[in-house]
């Protein structure tokens, strides 16, 4: 095993002699190991321990245990207890979960602090099947089949090439002492229900089943290059605007032969899971035009041709502001740049506003659209419910929440914000002074 470590580090590249290490180091069997390996190899290394207060007497122990390993070995060692109970509680979060956010959220802390080229931990084949197996219980793309990465960015886990009865074995061999957490033992966790029930049934059917999926995960990851390619060619069918929002194509998605996994390699980033993107596509083929999804930052929406997908933004109370003033534009939400003067070009851009100044009585009001709100639409004679004007020009659920109207003290509609302004209000050969709003962008 030893020279098969040796090799694995040089023919992939993964760290050199010349590197400062830290080992994430828990004392149970696979960071000994991975400790050993690096030591006999002549590699630069230090130590770093979590004690995660989790198992009372039994961390205490582990720290220890660490602690006189690290001197045994000459090697520095780093320890750093947490009070993970509080903050599950803060975050909201599982113990393990939290005790994972932790650990790297040190170990970075660690690598910048003490000039460490590499944080290495001792993730195996093992560990490899496991996350493979909670990727497809969960429902995942072809990302979530390629396991975990043996080297990401300043994150290296060089004995993913071994698998745990290889580990061991080397251990055995080499009367090395090490600690056993009895948490792992523990099936109400997911990862060690797989490792306790679902594996060992699975090696029945196939005994070298950690070699056949690190075979597997390889192909999956030469045919992830391939899919990346398509996915690549095809964000033709993505627009965007300058507010985060983008919007697909749904008739040339329609006519891909693979949509619904554009759609899932798109969206999965936005935090979509597989079952929302199956829904979703179901929707195209049935036409469901106004259905919205949402996932913990974005919401999404089916509108006729498009999907627009726009991050989740908090909604505030004070949809209101009151203009004393002309230059209490400036100060409101949307902003709005002012210019007055005699006369002006009319460009016909919605973003701008041309208005009779002398009809205006302040103060005016911006504030969102509401249900009943009614005006009469430039060109027009007549007047027209705001709800039936989003219709008619095909404006979107997401457009018309972040709609506003700019009233006049009288609470006539001067202005649908950025859409159309009101007849009554225009200017005409008999204005003498004009008023122009500009929407500015946010």
């Amino acid at each position: 095993m030893l020279t098969d470590f040796k090799n694995r580090v040089e023919s992939a590249s993964l760290f050199s002699k010349k590197d400062k290490l830290l080992v994430a180091f828990s004392g149970g069997v696979d960071s000994v190991v991975l400790t050993h390996l690096l030591k006999e190899n002549g590699y630069k290394f230090e130590l770093a321990h979590c004690n995660f207060n989790l198992r009372g007497k039994e961390s205490e122990a582990d720290e220890k245990f660490c602690m006189a390993f690290a001197k045994k070995m000459g090697v520095k060692i780093h320890i750093k207890q947490f009070d993970t109970k509080s903050y599950v509680k803060i975050k909201k979060l599982s113990a393990q979960m939290a005790a994972r956010e932790l650990r790297y959220h040190w170990f970075k802390e660690m690598r910048h602090q003490h000039h460490f080229d590499f944080i290495l931990t001792a993730h195996h084949a093992n560990d490899n099947v496991e996350t493979l197996l909670i990727n497809l219980t969960r429902g995942t793309g072809l990302k979530g089949l390629q396991g975990i990465p043996e080297k990401q960015d300043h994150l290296v886990r060089p004995l993913l090439f071994a698998s745990k009865h290889e580990i061991l074995k080397f251990a055995e061999t080499k009367k090395i002492n090490f600690r056993h957490d009895s948490s792992n033992d523990e099936v109400k966790y997911a990862r060690n229900l797989l490792r306790h029930k679902v594996i060992p049934a699975l090696k029945k059917l196939n005994p070298s089943i950690e070699s056949t999926f690190n075979n597997n995960i390889a192909l999956f990851k030469e045919a992830s290059i391939i899919i990346d390619n398509y996915i690549s060619e095809k964000t033709k069918l993505i627009t965007a605007n300058d507010k985060d929002v983008f919007y697909i194509d749904i008739p040339k998605l329609k006519i891909e032969l693979s949509g619904a996994l554009l759609l899932h390699e798109w969206l999965s980033p936005l935090g979509f899971n597989s079952s929302q993107t199956e829904q979703l596509f179901k929707g195209l083929k049935e036409n469901n035009s106004g259905k919205i999804f949402n996932s913990a930052t974005h919401s999404l929406l089916i509108d006729r041709n498009r999907i627009i997908v726009k991050p989740q933004t908090e909604i505030s109370d004070e949809n209101e502001f009151v203009i004393q003033k002309l230059s209490d534009f400036a100060k409101a939400s949307p902003k709005l740049k002012t210019e007055t003067s005699e006369k002006f070009i009319i460009t016909g851009d919605e973003k701008i506003a041309l208005l009779d100044y002398d009809k205006l009585k302040f103060p005016l009001t911006i504030r969102k659209w509401k249900h009943g709100d009614k005006f009469m639409p430039l060109g027009m004679k007549g007047f027209k419910k705001l709800s039936d004007f989003f219709i008619s020009n095909k404006i979107s659920v997401f457009e018309k929440e972040n709609t506003f109207v700019l009233c006049n003290s009288n609470e006539d509609i001067v202005w649908v914000i950025g859409k159309r302004i009101d007849d009554r209000y225009k200017i005409t050969a008999v204005t003498k002074k004009v008023l122009k709003l500009s929407l500015l962008k946010p």
